[in-house]
Order: C-alpha cells, then sequence, then structure tokens
C-alpha cells in the first residue's frame, strides 16, 4: 500500500466528513440559500487570494522540472476561471446577503475557525521549507472538492439544470482536468515520500489531517453563520 493510501485507509472517517458535508450536499442539490452561499463564498474568496501565495510557494519549492510545468499551468487557470466565478456569483448574490447577513455582506469579517486556515496558510507562505508539506497540502485541499462534487454525482444529486451559482463551482472542481490535477498532486506526494525520512512522513501526516480538519471546520463554521 502506497503511503497516501495508507493515510487515506487511517483518515477514511474524516475524509467521508470533508465530502459530506450539508453545505456542499445542498450546494450540490440547488437547495443551498443565497446567503448561506454568499457567505460561504465570501469566505473562500479570502482562502482562494491566500491560498495562491502557497501556491506560488509551492511552485518556488518544487524539485522536479515536469512538475513545476505542471504546477505553473494550474496556476494560470485557477486565477482565471475560479477568480471570475467569484465574482460573478458574488455580484448575483449579493442583495440577498444584504437582507439575512448585512455584517458579513458591508464588513471584512473573518470567521474564527477560516482564520485558523488562513494561518497555516500563511505559515506556509512564509515559514515552510519543506515541498512535501507544501505539495500535502495542496492535495488535500483539491481531494477534497474533488471528493464533495464526485460524491454528489454519484448519488444523483448535481441536477442538469442547476443555476449558474451552483452548477459552475461544481463543474469547477469536477471532470477529467480537475481529476488529473488531484491524481497529478498526489503522485506528487508519493514521489517526495518514495525516499522520504521518518520525521517528514510524520510532518506528510501531520500536514494531512490538520488540512482535513481545517476543511471540515471551514465548512461547518460557513454553513452554521447567522446574525
Amino acid at each position: 500500500m502506497s503511503f497516501v493510501s495508507s493515510l487515506a485507509s487511517k483518515y477514511e472517517g474524516l475524509i467521508r466528513e470533508s465530502v459530506s458535508h450539508p453545505l456542499t450536499d445542498e450546494l450540490c442539490k440547488g437547495e443551498l440559500p443565497d446567503y448561506k452561499l454568499f457567505v460561504y463564498l465570501n469566505q473562500d474568496l479570502k482562502f482562494f487570494q491566500r491560498g495562491m501565495n502557497v501556491f506560488g510557494k509551492t511552485l518556488a519549492y518544487c524539485d522536479d522540472a515536469k512538475s513545476s510545468i505542471t504546477l505553473g499551468k494550474q496556476i494560470g487557470f485557477v486565477s482565471n476561471d475560479e477568480n471570475e466565478y467569484f465574482e460573478k456569483c458574488l455580484r448575483e448574490i449579493e442583495l440577498h446577503a444584504k437582507e439575512k447577513v448585512p455584517k458579513m455582506a458591508s464588513s471584512n469579517v473573518v470567521l474564527p475557525k477560516v482564520q485558523e486556515y488562513l494561518d497555516l496558510l500563511d505559515f506556509l507562505t512564509y515559514k515552510s521549507e519543506s515541498y512535501l508539506e507544501l505539495v500535502t497540502f495542496m492535495y488535500v485541499m483539491e481531494f477534497v472538492y474533488l471528493g464533495w462534487a464526485e460524491y454528489n454525482i454519484c448519488l444523483g444529486n448535481v441536477k442538469g439544470d442547476l443555476e449558474y451559482k451552483y452548477n459552475e463551482w461544481i463543474v469547477l472542481h469536477s471532470g477529467p482536468d480537475f481529476s488529473n490535477w488531484v491524481e497529478f498532486l498526489k503522485n506528487e506526494v508519493e514521489r517526495v515520500t518514495a525516499n522520504a525520512t521518518e520525521e517528514e512522513l510524520k510532518l506528510c501526516e501531520r500536514t494531512f489531517v490538520r488540512a482535513l480538519k481545517l476543511e471540515i471546520d471551514f465548512f461547518e463554521e460557513c454553513y452554521k453563520y447567522s446574525e
């Protein structure tokens, strides 16, 4: 069994929890209220902006030329497509959000668990010196998103007539291209762990678990937020 597979088996419960949260389930069904979607995207945009720094740091620390090219291409894709979605969708649902969550819609609110996640992003950007730590985080972050999309697609929850605000977010995190991207990150973790020290393997596992828990907490806090 590969190292990544062993982690997936060991933390199967956490993974299941991360890909089957009510927030993403309702989003995929087209049932997530606009104000909840706004809270989620408002907070996720902060994550997205900081996450681009981690992306760049991961590219800078990559020790394989071919892998560096793949990372660079993905940075370009994310910068364009996801950024466009955030701008368009938040603008579309902001009016409804102002009625239910005026503080979130009008000021720079950062939820506590989201801040904890942002702190990890800052640590990875400015203090981490480990490509394994960086790429492990990237892998968990992306496979959780592929996971909730595939989970709901397999259950038949994603209908063909979903509105843009729901459908586009699912499209961005599913399909062959995104699956290949997540598989690439998994292979990178496997490549580096193949020759890793015991300490490095422990760091990989800690990063894997911490990122999973923060993803779950992120979904939960956004979903339960109210004013």
